[in-house]
Parts: C-alpha cells; sequence; structure tokens
C-alpha cells in the first residue's frame, strides 16, 4: 500500500494506536497449524508486517520469522525495534513476490494480518502457494472498523468522516472518503466476502467471522478496548486516509482527526476522561498447502 511507503508516514503511531490480537487467537491458529500432518515449526513469514507485532509475536513459535512489507519506512521502524529476536529479520517486498530470500516449499506458515485486503489476491494466492512447504498453513485475519457500543449517535459521526464524501465551498473534501485506497477499503468492510481462497492450491479452509452489531457467536479473534477520546484520535491519526488527507488540506485546514474528535466530544457530551468501550468486526481465514 503506498501510503505506508511514504516517508513522512508515522510508523510509531501505527504501532502504538492500533489494536492488538488476544494470546488465545494465537493459539487458534497454532492448533490448526499443529494438526497438519507435516506441520513443522522452522520458518514463518508474515507479509505486510507493519510495525512488526505479529512478526515478533511468532518468534515464540517458530525456529527463524521473517516479516516483509512493501514499505520500506515500515522495515526501517521494524529493524530499529529489532532488539530481543535474533531469530527475526525483515525484508522488503511485495505479498505477491516474495524476497529471493525466501525459497519455494521454505515456509512452514504464512501469515497476512490486517493487509490482504490490500492485495492482488489470485497472484497473492499463487505466491504464497509457491514459497509454502507441502501442507503448510496460510492464514490471515484483519478487523474492520470499530463499533462504539451503545452509542449509535457516535457510530454515525463515525461513518460521516471515515466514509463521508462532502465537497467544501473551498473544494476542500470535509471528509477522508475519497482518501482511501480502493478496492482494498471497500474488500476490508465487507470482510473480503468477495475473495475465496482457491480449491485447487489449498485445503482445510477454515473462516471465521465475528459481527459486534449483531448477534453473533465470539471468535478468538475478539477485539475490544475501554477508550477515551484521546485513544479515539490516536487510531483516526494511524489511518491511510488520514495521512493522505492531510497531505492535500492539513496546511490550510484543521486536523481531520482533531474535527471528529470534537465533534464526539460536542454531540456526545463526552469529557476528555470519558471511557467507553469499542469493539471491531473480525474475521480469519486459515488454509492449508496441497
Amino acid at each position: 500500500m503506498a501510503t505506508y511507503s511514504d516517508t513522512s508516514f508515522n510508523a510509531s503511531r501505527y504501532n502504538s494506536a492500533r489494536p492488538s490480537y488476544p494470546d488465545e487467537f494465537y493459539d487458534t491458529l497454532m492448533s490448526y497449524h499443529n494438526e497438519g500432518k507435516d506441520s513443522n515449526h522452522q520458518l514463518a513469514v508474515d507479509i505486510g508486517c507493519g510495525s512488526g507485532f505479529v512478526t515478533f509475536k511468532l518468534a515464540s513459535y517458530f525456529d527463524n520469522v521473517i516479516g516483509t512489507d512493501l514499505s520500506p519506512t515500515m522495515i526501517a521502524s521494524c529493524n530499529k525495534n529489532n532488539t530481543k529476536h535474533e531469530n527475526v529479520k525483515f525484508l522488503v517486498g511485495p505479498a505477491e513476490e516474495a524476497p529471493k530470500e525466501i525459497a519455494a516449499n521454505s515456509v512452514s506458515l504464512l501469515t497476512g494480518a490486517e493487509c490482504c485486503h490490500w492485495v492482488d489476491h489470485p497472484r497473492f494466492f499463487k505466491e504464497s502457494h509457491r514459497i509454502l512447504q507441502p501442507g503448510g498453513t496460510l492464514a490471515y485475519w484483519f478487523y474492520k472498523d470499530p463499533i462504539f457500543v451503545d452509542f449509535p449517535k457516535a457510530n454515525e459521526i463515525y461513518d460521516k468522516y471515515c466514509y463521508g464524501e462532502e465537497i467544501g465551498p473551498d473544494g476542500s473534501e470535509l471528509y477522508m472518503g475519497p482518501s482511501w485506497e480502493q478496492p482494498g477499503r471497500n474488500f476490508l468492510r465487507t470482510l473480503l466476502k468477495e475473495v475465496e481462497v482457491p480449491s485447487d492450491l489449498y485445503t482445510d479452509v477454515v473462516r471465521k467471522e465475528y459481527h459486534a452489531d449483531r448477534t453473533s457467536e465470539r471468535t478468538t479473534l475478539y477485539i475490544a478496548r475501554t477508550v477515551t477520546l484521546q485513544t479515539v484520535l490516536e487510531y483516526v491519526q494511524s489511518w491511510s486516509a488520514y495521512h493522505t488527507w492531510m497531505k492535500k488540506f492539513g496546511s490550510t485546514h484543521k486536523d481531520i482527526a482533531e474535527q471528529f474528535v470534537d465533534e464526539l466530544r460536542q454531540e456526545m457530551g463526552w469529557s476528555d476522561d470519558f471511557q467507553f468501550e469499542i469493539v471491531w468486526d473480525t474475521v480469519y481465514t486459515f488454509a492449508r498447502k496441497k
């Protein structure tokens, strides 16, 4: 994704503002992986690794782990933060074309967290199949927009700032809708329903969704946080669309994330120290190489 490659993108903010994944989910992932008759823990590759927190997590399960990302900015941040894991390294490269250091049929587990809505899916599935060992595990997952629990008005304000496309009198974009890269963002909004794992390449496919705003059984990829307006501000400021909007209009307009939080504060009557819960819809998909 091009925005995250921009040298002005704040990788440290991305790392601190984004939610992490529960330990129970990693247990679910490893349980699936270990059930494979040819499973081993030799090498894991984490594509679209971003700030690297999944890559680092996998280091406790695998002999060696490689994180790859299209963004040199993100990879530089990962290398700077890699002070404890001798079995982890980071390489620049797209999900659709593994770096030359990753050989065919060498990868035990390939993961993609919060990134597979951006990839060229036919090429991604084919390349993942090429580098995975026979019986190796492909696993990808992500969360979509948060739900403000018990505050429907807050959800309306969120949707307006996140997806609105209204143009102001001076020709500026009032909201961030046009600033998202497509079709990736729309794939995220549908939890990638349109994309199926190719049955000629993979088997034993497991796909599980969780929806916070309807009756839905929780999965181990349940992500909820008790937050304040400051948390929301920092989360919005980690978005690629925020970065794009600020590059276009930030020099002449108030910070769009601050506008959003100001409207929440005014319309909801929330103080800066008021705490509320947000929950994310999630999906994960596991499959094995044939």
